[in-house]
This record gives C-alpha cells, sequence and structure tokens, in this order.
C-alpha cells in the first residue's frame, strides 16, 4: 500500500511539473480547473491534467477554462463522460478561428442543461460547420447568433447549427456576392433570435429553398423587406420569406406592390395577412396572361384593402378565375362595380362578391364583357345544332350550369356566356358555331356512348396494364402493350377477371377511372376528343370546313411562344397544337422535335390513316394486309372493330393511353426541379442551352412579341371536360376558406362521385355557386340479422301501416268489372247474372266493380340523417338504466326505415332510401342504400 501510494505521489508530482513548464495564464488557468475537476473526481482531473499540454497549445488560457468548465459540468452528470471528454483533446477545434473558440463553449455549456448527448454532438458538428462555411468572420457571426438562441431554447440552437451547412452553400452560389447577400440574411437571423429564438432554426431551414431560384439582388431585397416584416410577429416573416421568394422569381417587378397590400392587410390582424401572403404562390399557376397582370391585380387589391382585408384576400383569389372568363380592363370594371353597389352591405356580402361566390357577382363580372353574348344567339345556335344532329338539343351558358353537369349528358351543350376573340361580331359568330358544332358532334359521334364493345375491351385492356406488376411493367413498350404475351401472367383468379369487366351503364368517364392519374387521363382525353370530332366534322360537314379553317388559323397565331410557358405546361401546349391547330409551331419543333414526333404518330396512329384522312378500321393504321399494325392474335389491342368507317370514343381513350405513358413523370414533386433546370437566362434570344444537343447558334429564333389575351381559346373547346368540380382543398375562395376553420376535401375512394351544388344564403339573397360538395357513396353490405328482427317485433305494426296505406286512394284509379266483391255493382254483370240464374241456374258470382291503382304515380324518397349526433341514446329510463338501458337514434331511425320499406312494397309505390352526413360543406357524403330502380331484396336489406 505505501508503494502504491508513493506511485501516486509521483506521478502526481510528475503532472505537476508538466504543468509548470505552462505559460503563467494557462497554468493558473489549468490549476484552477484542475482543483475544481478534482473535487468531482479525481480521475477527470487526472484526464484533464494529461490532455492540457496538447490542450494549451491550441487553446488559450480562458479557452482553456471554458474547456475545463464545460468538461466539468459533463463530469457532475457522468463522470465517466467527463473522462472520456478531456481524453479526447481539442484537436477537432482547430479548424475553429481562435476568436470564436470561446462561443463554441458557451453555446455547448448552455445546450448542457437540457442534453450532455446534445452538447457533445454539437462540439463534433461545429468544425463541419466551419469547414463549409469557410469564412472566419461569417462563422464568428453565425456562432454569435446560435449562443444567443442557445440563451432560450438549447434544442433550437443544435438544430440552427445542423442546417447551418445547407445556409452555406446557398451562399457560396453567389460567387463574388456572397458577402454582400450574407450581410442581411445574418442581420436578418439576428433580428428574428432577438425577437423570436427558437424560430431562427426555422427561418435557417426554409432559407435555402427560398433563395435557392434568386439572383443576389433579389435575395437581398428579399431579407431587407423580411426585416421589415418582422414586427407582425416571426410566423408572418416565415411566410413572407416563401411567398416573396415566389414573387421575385416570377414578377419581381411586382414585389413593391405586393408588400404595399401586405402593410394594408396587416392593419387588419395577422389571420388575413397569413392567409393572404400564402395564396400568393398558388396564383402563379395561373397561365402566363395572368402572371403578367399581377401587378395591375395588386394595385386593384390594394383600392379594395383600403375597406375590408377580407374582400381583397378574396378578390385577389379569385383574380385567376375571373381574369380566364374577361381582360384586365374587364376585370377593374368588375372591382369598381363591386365597391359601389357593395359599399352599404355587409362584409359578408362584399366578400362573398369580390369571392365570386354568388351567382350575382358571376352575373355582373359575364355582363362587363364585350363581344357577342349567347342570349343573343341562343336560339339560332339551337336550331343549327338541331338541323346537324336532328335531336333536340338545348344550349346553356357555362356559367349558369352546376360544375357537374360540364362534363356532358349527351342532351345539353354548354357554350360560354359571351365571346370577343376577334373584336368583331361576324367572326365571333362563326366561333359559336364551330363551339356549338362540337358539342354536336359529341352527341351525333358517340362521345356519351355507353357499354360499347370498345369501351368494354379499352377497359380491359387498361385496366390490365395499370394494374400490372413492377415485373410486367419492365417489358412494356411505349405503346402500352405486353412485347411477350406469352411471358405475361395469366388472369390468375377470377376476381382479378371481374375487376376488370367495364360495369353496367358506364361511358368514357368509368374507363379514365382506370388511370393512376385520372386527372391527367381526363385533360389527355379532352384534348384527343376533340380532335377526334373535330376530324368527324370536316368529313360529314363540309360547309363547315371555312368556319373550323378559321379557328384553326386564329388558334395556331395565338399560340405562346413555347418558353413563355411554364415547363409543367409545355406537354399540353404541343398536343394541343398538334391536335387542334395543324401542327407544332416552328420553334415547338424545334426544342421540343422528339416528343412532337411521338405524339403525331400516336395522333397518325388512332385518329387518321396515312393520307391524313379518317381511318378505314377503327383507330389503327393497317399494314399492307389489310390489318393493323399493332394487332395480335389472342390480344385486347386489336378490339376497335365497329361497323362505322371512323375512329370512336374508345379510339381516343386509347390514343390517351399513349400519350399519358409520354406525359406522366410530370409531376408536381418534380415540377419544381424541372422548372429550375429549364429557366432561361434572361437575355436576348428565348433559349440559350450550351449543353443542348439541339443548342441553337447566333441565328436562333429572337423571342416573338405574340398577342396574350385574357381566355385562351383552348379553354373554350375543353369546357366540356372542365376539371374545375375537382379543385384541391386549398382552391377554396372567400373568407371562409380560412377563417372559419373549413374542413378540407377529403380524397374520394374508388366508387365515389362528387357534385357541387349551388346554396342559397338567406343573408346574401343569393346563391353561392358551387358551395356544396357532396360525395356519392355505395353503402357497404352486412348482415340480415336487423332487418328480420324488427319485421318479428313490430309485425302487427307492419300490418297495420300497410292497411292503411292500401286505403289511400290515389287519383289514378281504373274501374275493374267483374270481381267477386267491390264498391258498387257491374250492372252489365248483374244482368248476365240474373239471365244465367234462370237459364241454367249457374250465374258467376263476379257482380260488382273495384276501383284499383293499377298505374301509381307516387314516387318516395326517404333520406336518412346519418350524422354523429344519431349515436346518442335516448327512451333511457335513469331510475333503472340496466332494465331500460335506451336506444340508439340511429337504431329507432333504421327500424322506421324497415316499417315504411314493408308498407311501400305493398302499395306498389317505386321508392328509394338514401342517408347523409357531413363533415363540413366540402364533405358532404350522400349514401345510396336503395335505389328507385332497385328491387327491395336480401341483398337492400344487407345494406
Amino acid at each position: 500500500m505505501a508503494e502504491s501510494g508513493e506511485d501516486k505521489k509521483q506521478t502526481f508530482t510528475g503532472l505537476a511539473a508538466r504543468l509548470g513548464r505552462l505559460p503563467a495564464d494557462k497554468r493558473r488557468a489549468a490549476l484552477e480547473t484542475s482543483a475544481a475537476l478534482a473535487a468531482i473526481s479525481l480521475r477527470v482531473s487526472r484526464e484533464f491534467v494529461e490532455a492540457v499540454p496538447r490542450a494549451s497549445k491550441i487553446l488559450s488560457a480562458d479557452d482553456l477554462r471554458g474547456w475545463g468548465e464545460l468538461g466539468r459540468r459533463l463530469a457532475m452528470g457522468n463522470a465517466r463522460t467527463g473522462a472520456t471528454y478531456f481524453s479526447g483533446g481539442v484537436e477537432n477545434l482547430l479548424k475553429i478561428p481562435q476568436e470564436a473558440r470561446s462561443l463554441v463553449f458557451q453555446i455547448c455549456t448552455r445546450q448542457l442543461i437540457l442534453s450532455s448527448s446534445i452538447a457533445l454532438e454539437t462540439l463534433e458538428f461545429i468544425p463541419e460547420v466551419a469547414d463549409e462555411v469557410d469564412d472566419d468572420e461569417l462563422l464568428t457571426q453565425i456562432l454569435q447568433l446560435a449562443l444567443e438562441i442557445a440563451g432560450r431554447s438549447a434544442k433550437h440552437s443544435s438544430d440552427f447549427l445542423q442546417r447551418t451547412p445547407q445556409v452555406a452553400r446557398s451562399l457560396k452560389t453567389f460567387g463574388e456576392q456572397k458577402y454582400e447577400v450574407a450581410t442581411p440574411v445574418i442581420r436578418l437571423a439576428s433580428m428574428f433570435a432577438g425577437r423570436t429564438g427558437g424560430m431562427t432554426a426555422d427561418l435557417w431551414s426554409q432559407l435555402p429553398s427560398a433563395i435557392d431560384r434568386l439572383s443576389a439582388e433579389s435575395t437581398i431585397l428579399l431579407a431587407e423587406s423580411a426585416a421589415e416584416f418582422l414586427e407582425f410577429g416571426g410566423s408572418v416573416t416565415l411566410h413572407f420569406i416563401s411567398s416573396g421568394s415566389s414573387v421575385l422569381e416570377h414578377a419581381p417587378e411586382a414585389f413593391t406592390e405586393w408588400c404595399a397590400v401586405l402593410r394594408k392587410v396587416a392593419r387588419q390582424g395577422n389571420a388575413v395577412l397569413i392567409a393572404f401572403v400564402r395564396t400568393t404562390p398558388k396564383f402563379f399557376k395561373q397561365p402566363a396572361a395572368v402572371i403578367g397582370s399581377l401587378r395591375r391585380i395588386l394595385q386593384l387589391t390594394a383600392v379594395i384593402a383600403e375597406t375590408d382585408a377580407e374582400s381583397a384576400l378574396a378578390a385577389f383569389r379569385s383574380s385567376g378565375t375571373a381574369l380566364r372568363r374577361v381582360s384586365l380592363e374587364q376585370f377593374e370594371k368588375w372591382i369598381d362595380l363591386g365597391l359601389s353597389e357593395t359599399a352599404d352591405d355587409s362584409p359578408k356580402a362584399r366578400r362573398s362578391y369580390f369571392a365570386l361566390e354568388t351567382r350575382q357577382s358571376n352575373a355582373i363580372l359575364q355582363n362587363t364583357r364585350a363581344g357577342l353574348h349567347l342570349e343573343d344567339v341562343q336560339n339560332i345556335l339551337r336550331i343549327y345544332i338541331e338541323g346537324l344532329t336532328g335531336k333536340t338539343v338545348e344550349i346553356a351558358a357555362l356559367t349558369n350550369v352546376p360544375q357537374e353537369s360540364r362534363i356532358g349528358d349527351g342532351k345539353t351543350i354548354y357554350l360560354p356566356s359571351a365571346v370577343d376573340e376577334f373584336k368583331d361580331e361576324d367572326k365571333d359568330f362563326r366561333l359559336y358555331k364551330v363551339l356549338a358544332a362540337h358539342g354536336a358532334g359529341q352527341i351525333e359521334f358517340g362521345t356519351f356512348e355507353k357499354d360499347t364493345t370498345g369501351l368494354r375491351a379499352a377497359f380491359t385492356e387498361l385496366s390490365a396494364l395499370y394494374e400490372a406488376t413492377a415485373d410486367q411493367l419492365d417489358a412494356f413498350s411505349l405503346a402500352g402493350y405486353i412485347e411477350d404475351v406469352q411471358t405475361g401472367e395469366k388472369s390468375g383468379a377470377p376476381v382479378s377477371r371481374a375487376k376488370r369487366k367495364l360495369p353496367k351503364d358506364s361511358d368514357h368517364r368509368a374507363v379514365l377511372k382506370v388511370f393512376p392519374e385520372p386527372r391527367l387521363a381526363r385533360k389527355i382525353f379532352g384534348t384527343m376528343e376533340n380532335a377526334r370530332i373535330d376530324a368527324r366534322l370536316r368529313s360529314s360537314y363540309r360547309g363547315l370546313r371555312k368556319d373550323l379553317d378559321l379557328m384553326k388559323q386564329f388558334l395556331r397565331g395565338s399560340r405562346p411562344y413555347i418558353f413563355d410557358l411554364p415547363i409543367h405546361q409545355v406537354p399540353f401546349e404541343l398536343l394541343f397544337q398538334i391536335t387542334l391547330c395543324g401542327g407544332a409551331t416552328d420553334d415547338a419543333r424545334q426544342f421540343y422535335g422528339q416528343v412532337v414526333s411521338e405524339i403525331e404518330t400516336v395522333v397518325e396512329d388512332y385518329l387518321k390513316d396515312e393520307g391524313g384522312r379518317m381511318k378505314d378500321e377503327g383507330g389503327r393504321r393497317k399494314d399492307e394486309g389489310g390489318r393493323r399494325k399493332d394487332e395480335s392474335d389472342g390480344s385486347a389491342s386489336s378490339f376497335i372493330l365497329h361497323p362505322s368507317s371512323f375512329p370512336t370514343v374508345a379510339d381516343s381513350i386509347m390514343a390517351t393511353s399513349r400519350v399519358y405513358n409520354l406525359f406522366q413523370n410530370i409531376s408536381p414533386e418534380q415540377k419544381q426541379e424541372a422548372e429550375s433546370d429549364s429557366e432561361e437566362e434572361k437575355g436576348e434570344y428565348a433559349y440559350e442551352d450550351k449543353e443542348s444537343v439541339e443548342a441553337v447558334t447566333e441565328d436562333q429564333v429572337k423571342r416573338e412579341e405574340r398577342p396574350k389575351d385574357a381566355q385562351d381559346l383552348r379553354d373554350l373547346f375543353s369546357a366540356w371536360n372542365s376539371l374545375d368540380d375537382e379543385g384541391e382543398p386549398d382552391d377554396l375562395q372567400g373568407n371562409e376558406a380560412w377563417s372559419q376553420h373549413e374542413m378540407p376535401e377529403q380524397a374520394l375512394e374508388s366508387d365515389d362521385v362528387a357534385f357541387a351544388y349551388d346554396e342559397w344564403d338567406r343573408e346574401l339573397n343569393d346563391y353561392r355557386v358551387g358551395w356544396s360538395r357532396v360525395i356519392e357513396k355505395k353503402v357497404k353490405q352486412g348482415d340480415r340479422n336487423f332487418v328480420e328482427l324488427a319485421r318479428s317485433r313490430y309485425r302487427g305494426v307492419i300490418s297495420s301501416i300497410r292497411h292503411q296505406f292500401q286505403l289511400m286512394k290515389p287519383e289514378n284509379m281504373t274501374r275493374i268489372n267483374r270481381e267477386l266483391d267491390g264498391e258498387d255493382y257491374d250492372l252489365n254483370a248483374l244482368v248476365e247474372f240474373v239471365i244465367d240464374r234462370k237459364a241454367d241456374g249457374r250465374p258467376s258470382e263476379n257482380i260488382y266493380t273495384k276501383r284499383l291503382r293499377k298505374q301509381r304515380d307516387v314516387a318516395v324518397s326517404i333520406l336518412l340523417d346519418q350524422s354523429s349526433s344519431t349515436a346518442r341514446t335516448i327512451t333511457r329510463n335513469p331510475l333503472q338504466p340496466y332494465t331500460y338501458p335506451g336506444r340508439r337514434i340511429i337504431e329507432i331511425e333504421k327500424e322506421g326505415l324497415v316499417l315504411m320499406s314493408e308498407a311501400l312494397e305493398a302499395v306498389g309505390d317505386v321508392y328509394s332510401i338514401y342517408g347523409f352526413t357531413s363533415e363540413g360543406r366540402r364533405n358532404v357524403k350522400f349514401y345510396v342504400v336503395k335505389d328507385f330502380n332497385e328491387k327491395y331484396s336480401a341483398e337492400i336489406e344487407r345494406r
């Protein structure tokens, strides 16, 4: 024991001698720290003393104290952790400038209050931050910010440092202007830290994506403007940075007006301010012509904000919809009329007007539009269409019908309420004729036909294609068919085959639902079907060709320059040019030659023969033997065999499948990346891509000044296939979308169908257009036990109700003669009775008349409330809760349905049973238990 104590004494003596060789200030710091550590753990103190000689070469005396203090606090929690900390040394701090090292220890010391693991992770991670920042002054400023944040939240300071490398990489992209950009960014972060503390980490997380696509000047402007909006709170500023980045990217000239509108809106609270800021990025999904009007739209919005900020928000949200229907000047007139006519109205009425929610607002907007109005030519067009189709067809305005009707039912043609494309009444009328002829063509040429052989085969083939496994998809060609049928899986199971059978009474819409992205397929199908109808009209009505050619010429001349469009709109523009404009424009063909060639091949294969005329065999080119090129034995690809010599709607669907394969890679997630990849230089020429195979030389085409109409004529042709009724939840317009906690729209299930309905508002004294979204759902089946129990329990009641129903005498009664009993004598039968009795003594006793309802004209529809309130229990006896526990309201309602069904079945009236429940106006669920044309059966009972 004596020897062991002597060894320790010598060891400590040696360590003390080593400390004696340090400079005086460092020696003093080391001795003071080692003494403090020895009070906690001799082992930790020894590790510290052993590491001090190496550490003193890197750290100053003050840094030694900071290093030791951090280790002391670690040792207080766990001596082993403290010893490991000192034995690890400080070599990793060599990358950190000397003036910033003290900040590192201070940050970690503050984080230690929350978690020792976070503090140690930060100590190890900061050298990586230093490598990424690669600037001593900037690193020091960032660490000072982290220290300030750590004073409020240790966790947020760690998050802040974790996100710093990405910010540093973004700043490096500005090259020589890095310091000019970093200064306002750091200043903004410093103000953020002083005001909000931990939210600075959120700012740091959001900043890279906000500035990646901006120039240095725009980034500086964004940071300085965001600092001004910090007075409204950190949340507002974060939204401002995200949305302001979109404004500076798409319309930098409007940024000043945008900020001015926000300041006016902010006077009425942060809620409406945040809603306005969040709405801004969605504005840039509008057509280029609408985006180009942003500056003027903001000026008009500012005028409204002087009166009511929420009305200004509503007007800004609805501006895109309005400008697709009218010109900017007419939009201004609509704003002025709204301000004057709603000056004395309630705020709700004013907001509904500017949100385009009411019929009156929509009517005023349409009345501001110049040109030829539908009501002036409606009768002429109706007679014209009846002459073409030989059928009675109604003509209606698009804006006056519910959204669910726009798809078309083959009985009504929907046209724009006004046309002013040519500024000439005669040409505008010819446009109306073409649009009406297209609508008539859909009726005449089978757009809405149901259950045809072609549709069934298309459904089967596309179901097999899009339900295939990944291994099968690897064998698919661009045409969408398995190259080797023998290696493809068989149908495998009867269930699989059943899924591929077209539902009864279905049209093209049922087939389009087979696609993985039905919205994309529907958009493509609308253009392909328009092309088919156009070709059929040209073939069937030669007198219409001049008008069709005029429209084609106008459409082609009004096409935008291909690089003026957002990248996600380019494929659809190419498709429209090829199908309805007589071919792709020169600039489109020059830069997207391969895509143009693919689309032209699809159109040629499915809609035209090799000579450009309509096909002979409905959909596909033939080879020399008269057989389709892609026809193979046993393949569903050869299904389009119909007696007519023209393609059908099924051909349009198959063409849609081909084009869909080209377009399906364009998704919202890839949109931003694609835009950044294709972002053009703001130079003299339209496109400058040095790496492009088809790079343009100095004789490349300069940007042409093309007319930008308020409404693309393409929208008029596609209105029948409108997607407006499938809008996203965020597209809800008006104040109600944010201030009343509106429930978001729920996704539709496979068999669901959604409808939009106008709703009467008593306060507005007007209808809200498309206000409620009703989802029709099929009821799942259960068992019949409930129905059987209700029948046995209420057998007497059912019999009584049946009798009462049978006693009700309807208006349409039929007198039945020669009945065994009845209300009156049948005179003829009575005379015969007397004669027969005297003649042979065997007269017929059927001598009465009875009034029976042989033809009933009453239909009954029962609507059941299935809301959550019906789960409550009633008829419960509080004094005898176990003997009389009560019953749920929904059970009593269901028993009532059983009684009514039995009674109605007895009298033979047709009836239906529906149920409803709702989760907000956008999720009204309508359940079909029994429809009018269904018989009361065991299947209905199970529902």
